[in-house]
């Protein structure tokens, strides 16, 4: 969380967190709501379905639109995207996995992954982001 609070005070500043066609904060808020749905489908709270092929997709959810359009045709060449990108990639499959776990019945996996595994992969998602908005702030 002490990430999302440097980029509250960052995003104040003008243009701080964003690039053409996304804003830094909205994808670190993003793949944060993702763990809360996964919670809610594992709680039995969940408003709406969650489908193991859809969110293991990295392709589907806006980040993902954003990075293999104008993210990839304006920051491509950076190593930073490709990083980036593979990160989101391992992240929407390892939500996959947590909830393929959960709807075959194995909660205790299922939520030890979300604990782990999870977790690790979305504090990489948050840092890789994080580096590639900074190396494309500071391209020629």
């Amino acid at each position: 969380m002490a990430l999302l609070s440097w980029l509250d005070r960052k995003v104040d500043e003008p243009k701080a967190g964003f690039l053409s066609g996304i804003d830094l904060k909205y994808v670190l808020d993003t793949h944060h709501l993702l763990k809360k749905k996964l919670l809610d489908e594992m709680d039995g709270t969940s408003t709406e379905p969650l489908d193991v092929a859809t969110i293991s997709q990295d392709d589907v959810c806006a980040i993902g639109k954003w990075l293999y359009g104008e993210g990839k045709t304006l920051y491509g060449h950076l190593p930073e995207y490709e990083t980036a990108r593979q990160v989101h990639a391992e992240l929407h499959l390892c939500a996959g996995e947590v909830l393929a776990q959960h709807q075959i019945g194995n909660q205790d996996h299922a939520f030890a992954l979300l604990k782990t595994k999870y977790r690790s992969t979305s504090s990489k998602n948050q840092m890789e982001f994080t580096r590639l908005f900074k190396a494309a702030k500071v391209q020629p």
